[in-house]
């Protein structure tokens, strides 16, 4: 893709796999969150979390080997360990998090379903398949916990990884900031719950209005604060890079008055974080006050997940593209 006289060697592509690739690491967490929170009260949203998570990220793959331009060889992503190289670690990374996700996808099946997947209970079954039998209710129980256990920090690694894939190209100065990956986990872990309050408040329309209106609850309070959380690294990265080298400090004018500022400013900034904030805080405002809360409107409630969905995508969009239309500047004589 080209921009004025720039060919860009990352683009759309690359730009839907970080983002998917965040939504499932914002859904896996708020799954595995809600497992060990509440004593069951938010079993629902742990259900919906592992049932959807699988699927973003398997789409972002599907974009990451169309972006590889000889999709035939994307299996050699997988079968190369570089310890150095970032991608090579990533692929390992989202390799062992698809895997731990399908696993908890199918521990949250309903019962149903989950009884047509058996297994051998003992050795002695593994070699004759007609002794295999559906998990026990005590299996699932706990592989449940395990799975959590195992994936929560392997869902935060993943979100992580979607910003140290961009910050460790050390000639895009744009990038070079380790606040980049805080940034990208923040709004990974919210895009998650925005997809999760999204489903969440079409579920209540399509059934009952009132369904799921405690975990509507729950995902607004984290999904405030994750907000929040962006904000104090959007502020940061922008001090860090101002106060940086010349070459950092000159590739703000990207997003301050260049081909980027209206994005950034207003799509990110504006549309993806402020007005969501807004949104949500007019729902737990009563709650701060101790007046109990507002009845919870679906249709705010959905816009609000999907503002924050349209955000992170432009934020990613912004960040990639951005980042390559900056460059290192020559040192100047003293």
């Amino acid at each position: 893709m080209e921009h004025g006289h720039t060919v860009f060697e990352w683009g759309l592509l690359v730009v839907i796999y970080l983002y998917t690739a965040g939504i499932s690491a914002g859904m896996f967490a708020t799954s595995a969150f809600a497992t060990y929170v509440g004593g069951g009260r938010y079993r629902r949203i742990a259900r919906l979390g592992a049932l959807l998570a699988p699927w973003p990220l398997a789409l972002g793959l599907g974009m990451l080997v169309l972006d590889l331009g000889r999709p035939l060889y994307f299996w050699k992503l997988f079968v190369t360990i570089q310890p150095t190289s970032p991608m090579s670690i990533g692929s390992w990374l989202l390799s062992l998090f698809m895997l731990v996700a399908m696993i908890n996808l199918i521990l949250w099946l309903p019962r149903p379903w989950r009884n047509l997947i058996k297994f051998p209970h003992s050795r002695a079954d593994v070699r004759d398949r007609l002794r295999w039998q559906p998990l026990t209710a005590r299996m699932v129980r706990m592989g449940r916990g395990v799975v959590a256990a195992i994936g929560f920090p392997l869902s935060l690694g993943v979100a992580m990884y979607t910003g140290i894939l961009l910050g460790a190209i050390p000639g895009r100065p744009f990038w070079n900031t380790p606040m980049l990956a805080q940034l990208f986990l923040f709004s990974a872990m919210s895009t998650g719950v925005a997809a999760l309050l999204l489903v969440a408040a079409l579920w209540g329309r399509i059934s009952d209005p009132h369904e799921l209106a405690h975990e509507r609850h729950m995902l607004v309070s984290m999904d405030v604060v994750l907000i929040l959380m962006e904000f104090f690294i959007i502020i940061p990265f922008f001090l860090h890079q101002a106060l940086n080298t010349r070459s950092s400090a000159e590739s703000l004018n990207l997003v301050m008055g260049g081909p980027y500022t209206a994005l950034l400013w207003g799509g990110v900034i504006s549309l993806g974080l402020l007005l969501p904030l807004l949104i949500e805080g007019y729902e737990l405002y009563p709650v701060a006050l101790k007046e109990g809360a507002v009845k919870y409107n679906r249709l705010l409630g959905g816009l609000s997940g999907l503002l924050v969905l349209i955000g992170g995508f432009l934020l990613r969009y912004v960040f990639v593209y951005a980042g390559q239309l900056s460059h290192f500047l020559p040192v100047l004589p003293r």
